[in-house]
């Protein structure tokens, strides 16, 4: 790979007055020959404002696109979003101009675009490709111009583990795709549909670019509220100060505090995670509304599990360990990945039995059949996992198959627990998969990274019955052991499973999601509806908890209350996520019953009908002004961090945007520990033979 920086870089330096090298993450382009072919890379930094109320984010984030160059460019930015974004509104500023992006379908955007830049005229276009995957491109950015990009989206935080869990990624990780399998014509239904390619894959530091001029692009400052007392506020992927302790509660908790990052800029190479507790509020479920004129009422019912747990139905369990170990794992990954199987493996009961299948560009087990957890078997078991490698491509269904396919132990409840990154583009293909194979297995999923694919890794887990964590390999030793240890032992039996609500004398309509899942301990769920008649009234939430029934009565008041529109941001979302959820599920088991079309045109309504980005519709902005009077452009790129903690191997070659670089031969430790273990095998089989009467 040949690169080179031309005298343009410095020339754009000097023009902006900076002095140093450290600098030249704002210096504007950067012209490059990557094998052989020039490529124009665009800079840009993102200002993050995120303002937290409770557990529902909202959050602005404004993308500062700048042209020191004598050229004028059409620029492109791949980057991700919470995958729980409701992305409701852009504004695009460009001169003395502000101009309100509209919202539309996606073509009839392309083609607003298009025509846009034809014309010389400044604009904007943004677009979803997955959930939590999305291109920003810019058009016309004329030479010593700024374009700036406000995006607006609200989402509710997670709880995990009984911990709210704030995430802002930062970076899109690499990503193979497979060609799509061919699903058989009776369980796809009567129509096929089409998987989405992903979007062409941006040039990266430190592997088609210089890792000298990684731009530390990113700003975030954060302000949380609650009115119940927050505590226990705290990142682990970012140092924080500025904390406000002005509005400080009895118990030593803060109704508010103000966060910014302590080293200022940061690289965009991670997520970035926030912690924090809520203070004991009472009840384990409460409403939130929000009346919207012509339309009528949200709400926003948020439901938590008992704190005192019936473990009294406890049953054997086969736990399937099925391990990513394709080029994007190799190191910190995989290391971590082994780490949690090896604390789950120790931590299993007598009566349960186990498995473990490695996969990348197919998958492999380490026993045929599952093995009861003896102190001999699992330390078996641990030398197998001792000599598995990362290299290969990541073929999941190979894996997903191999998982779910044979039959489930008489007497027992099978939980497949699935480590991986999730750097794979054929997600629905993978849903449709589980939706198909899962039967009465739970799976879980655990992503080891530091910018994994959250998206893929949490709808799986939903249609698995099961949940999702994560765990980043960068943390110390000391700090990923007790992780691990925790992270184990959330693998027990849920605490609240068969959910459902009596809404009594409410009327609600349109409530998602239409099944609610189980509950694990520290999790939450939330249910949103449509009301029409403002009154009030008690619902019961029932449930079971191991052997026991629990009911929870919960008082709602649903008013004419016009100050939460993010409330309705997120029905919006969620209402569309349902219908994403259903075009991933074989036709005749769709409940409701609808056709891709159907599904697709819903979801394009709900976009265009509550403005905000799907699939299917994206924000375009237009100036009124003409810019570019010559009418020609040069294309550019911005280019991407390389993701903390991840083989280079996992990244792509500029000349190869859709496969994975890496080789898919079998690991040598693995084959190592095959034969270590054929020999144990045999020398057990001949023991037991000779200790075997008659």
């Amino acid at each position: 790979m040949n690169l080179r920086l031309p005298l343009l870089l410095l020339l754009a330096q000097a023009s902006l007055g900076y002095a140093s090298t450290d600098d030249l993450a704002y210096a504007g382009f950067l012209h490059s020959d990557v094998d052989g072919r020039p490529i124009t890379l665009a800079a840009l930094h993102s200002d993050y404002d995120i303002q937290v109320s409770g557990d529902i984010a909202s959050v602005r984030v404004t993308q500062h696109f700048s042209n020191p160059t004598d050229r004028t460019i059409n620029a492109r930015y791949l980057f991700p979003l919470n995958r729980k974004a409701a992305v409701h509104k852009m504004t695009m500023h460009v001169g003395d101009e502000t101009i309100q992006a509209v919202i539309q379908p996606v073509k009839q955007a392309r083609e607003t675009f298009a025509a846009a830049k034809q014309a010389g005229k400044a604009a904007a276009l943004l677009e979803q490709h997955r959930p939590n995957m999305f291109t920003q491109q810019v058009g016309n950015l004329m030479p010593a111009q700024t374009i700036s990009i406000l995006i607006e989206y609200t989402h509710v935080v997670d709880k995990v583990a009984g911990v709210y869990e704030l995430v802002v990624p930062t970076v899109v990780g690499p990503r193979f795709e497979p060609e799509p399998a061919i699903l058989d014509h009776e369980e796809a239904g009567a129509t096929h549909w089409q998987i989405d390619r992903l979007p062409r894959y941006s040039p990266t530091y430190g592997i088609d670019l210089p890792d000298t001029l990684p731009p530390d692009r990113l700003n975030l400052s954060l302000t949380l509220e609650s009115a119940v007392g927050i505590s226990n506020i705290a990142s682990d992927t970012h140092q924080l100060e500025g904390f406000d302790r002005s509005m400080q509660a009895a118990d030593g908790s803060t109704r508010m505090a103000r966060l910014h990052l302590a080293q200022g800029r940061s690289q965009a190479n991670r997520d970035f995670v926030l912690h924090y507790t809520l203070g004991d509020a009472g009840p384990s479920a409460g409403v939130l509304t929000h009346w919207q004129p012509e339309e009528g009422g949200y709400f926003s019912l948020l439901i938590e599990p008992p704190a005192t747990l019936d473990e009294s139905a406890t049953v054997p369990r086969e736990m399937v360990f099925l391990l990513d170990c394709s080029g994007s794992m190799r190191g910190l990954p995989l290391r971590a990945s082994k780490l949690f199987v090896r604390k789950a493996l120790t931590g299993l009961r007598p009566s349960d039995t186990f498995r473990i299948i490695r996969f990348s560009d197919s998958a492999t087990e380490f026993s045929i059949d599952p093995l009861p957890a003896t102190p001999v078997n699992i330390a078996l078991g641990l030398t197998y996992l001792d000599g598995l490698n990362g290299s290969g491509g990541t073929v999941m269904t190979s894996g997903i198959l191999q998982a779910l396919t044979p039959p489930v132990p008489d007497g027992a409840i099978r939980n497949v627990v699935f480590l991986t990154d999730g750097y794979i583009g054929n997600e629905m293909e993978l849903f449709a998969l589980v939706g198909r194979a899962l039967g009465a297995a739970r799976l879980f999923t655990y992503g080891t990274g530091t910018s994994t694919n959250r998206y893929l890794l949490n709808e799986l887990a939903r249609i698995g019955r099961g949940f999702a964590r994560y765990f980043d390999p960068t943390r110390t030793t000391d700090t990923a052991e007790l992780i691990a240890t925790q992270l184990a032992a959330y693998l027990n039996a849920p605490a609240l499973v068969d959910i459902s609500i009596d809404w009594s004398t409410l009327q609600p309509e349109t409530v998602y999601p239409r099944e609610i899942p189980d509950l694990y301990a520290g999790q939450s769920v939330r249910v949103t509806g449509r009301f029409r008649q403002v009154t009030n009234g008690i619902i019961r939430i029932k449930g079971r908890t191991g052997l026991s029934e629990a009911t929870l009565n919960v008082p709602v008041v649903l008013a004419t209350d016009p100050q939460r529109p993010a409330i309705r941001q997120i029905w919006a979302r969620t209402a569309v996520a349902e219908r994403m959820h259903n075009l991933s599920v074989p036709m005749p088991l769709r409940k409701p019953a609808a056709s891709d079309d159907d599904l697709v045109s819903q979801a394009t309504d709900l976009g265009l009908r509550y403005g905000i980005a799907t699939r299917w519709t994206a924000f375009v902005a237009v100036s009124d002004k003409v810019y570019n009077v010559e009418g020609n452009a040069e294309s550019a790129e911005v280019g991407l961090s390389k993701v903390a903690g991840v083989s280079s191997s996992a990244y792509t070659s500029a000349s190869s945007p859709t496969k994975f670089t890496g080789y898919g031969a079998p690991e040598p430790g693995l084959w190592f520990s095959v034969i270590g273990l054929v020999t144990t095998f045999s020398l057990l089989r001949r023991r037991r033979r000779r200790l075997s009467p008659g």
